[in-house]
């Protein structure tokens, strides 16, 4: 069974740590304590042991102090810090740095800040604990562009490879999917989120229909009548952490919906394939998504790569107006091979089954290597800094 985090909160105002505290719990299944630093106690992690996953500091007139004592400490005794302080004391924030904050919060604290900086936490702890998958979130940028077809057959191609890989349905209300490979969920997606707070790997299983291939499949059951909206995200994001313990990839076919559990997914995806086609209506809703990716979930243009399906040459919309109309990301091609296609998902096998040798069988093997090689130019993975600069990440 998985550890829950644990949160330390210190400080000298009684009334903030409750409130603090509060918000915390209202996150997900946290273990959450409070330190009231009193007198002349100035260090935030006296007595502290074991070590917190994380300590978060609600700075008070003592706060030169309190952060001098963190900066003494060996930073192998320092759990990863958050500071909470008012806005504008620039000696505050360079201080915090010094002791090796992650960031740091001015009051009111947002609930979304809170929870991106756990998220952070728990998916830093997973990698340190060792095996950790690769995500891929796969989203339509318009209705019928081809995520359902991307996602089937870039998740066969990678358990192909030898990766164990699961491919999850996050459409609970049409997902297709099960078509692709001619399954019938059985418990599937609605009943595993409805358990995530007490699943581990071991009874993931019971959750999932294998593929002949080795592939996992998670979706809802033709019966299932929950609608998106109803999805709580502490549950998606319960239910994330176990399938990226037991798996060595996870790929997830998103609705094209942003709300609170598809943005969980696409907040963790190592790699975002938004699939378009080639018209106006197309490129206009790719723009839309591409400015709540970037702009409104805060995501790097890195992560994000446009799949255009059914590409042309001939087409009005060529690559070009493409890459001017999507700055910043990088464009891959499939084939049109509509006949094919069709095929594959009417009989419910895999491309690379019935059509080894085909251009588009052959451009999904191409992506997955493509998936695979690190951008152009990449060094360690980078975060931002407590006044908004780009610093390297912890290893």
């Amino acid at each position: 069974m998985r550890k829950r985090l644990e949160i330390l909160l210190a400080g000298r105002a009684r009334e903030e740590l409750q409130a603090l505290e509060s918000l915390l719990r209202s996150q997900g299944d946290l273990q959450v304590s409070s330190r009231l630093m009193v007198n002349g106690s100035v260090d935030p992690l006296e007595g502290g042991t074991p070590m917190p996953d994380a300590l978060i500091l609600l700075a008070g007139e003592r706060w030169e102090a309190e952060l001098t004592t963190l900066c003494e400490r060996p930073a192998s005794e320092r759990p990863p810090l958050l500071v909470v302080g008012p806005r504008g004391n620039v000696e505050l924030i360079r201080l915090a740095m010094r002791a090796g904050a992650r960031d740091f919060f001015s009051p009111p604290i947002d609930d979304g800040e809170i929870l991106q900086f756990l998220k952070e936490l728990a998916r830093d702890r997973r990698q340190e604990s060792g095996r950790v998958a690769r995500t891929i979130a796969v989203i339509n940028a318009k209705g019928g562009s081809g995520a359902s077809l991307v996602a089937a057959n870039l998740a066969h191609r990678l358990v192909k490879q030898g990766r164990s890989t699961v491919l999850v349905d996050m459409d609970v209300q049409f997902g297709s999917l099960p078509l692709y490979f001619n399954l019938v969920p059985d418990h599937g997606l609605v009943r595993a989120l409805e358990s995530a707070d007490s699943l581990d790997v071991l009874a993931l299983e019971a959750y999932l229909r294998r593929h002949e291939s080795g592939l996992g499949l998670l979706a809802s059951q033709p019966g299932d009548r929950l609608s998106l909206g109803e999805v709580p995200e502490g549950r998606v994001e319960q239910l994330l952490q176990v399938l990226t313990q037991a798996n060595d990839e996870v790929v997830v076919d998103l609705p094209r919906w942003i709300n609170g559990a598809t943005a969980c997914v696409l907040e963790r995806a190592d790699h975002i394939l938004v699939v378009m086609q080639q018209g106006v209506a197309h490129l206009h809703d790719a723009q839309r998504l591409r400015d709540i990716l970037l702009h409104e979930l805060g995501l790097l243009s890195s992560q994000v790569s446009v799949v255009v399906n059914r590409y042309d040459k001939r087409s009005d919309i060529d690559l070009e107006a493409i890459a001017d109309a999507l700055p910043g990301l990088t464009l891959r091609t499939l084939p049109n091979d509509f006949k094919q296609a069709c095929h594959s998902i009417n009989v419910g096998s895999p491309l690379r089954e019935i059509a080894p040798k085909s251009p588009l069988t052959r451009q999904f093997k191409a992506l997955a290597e493509a998936l695979d090689a690190p951008p152009p130019g990449s060094g360690p993975p980078r975060k931002r800094s407590l006044l908004g600069w780009a610093l390297p990440g912890r290893h």
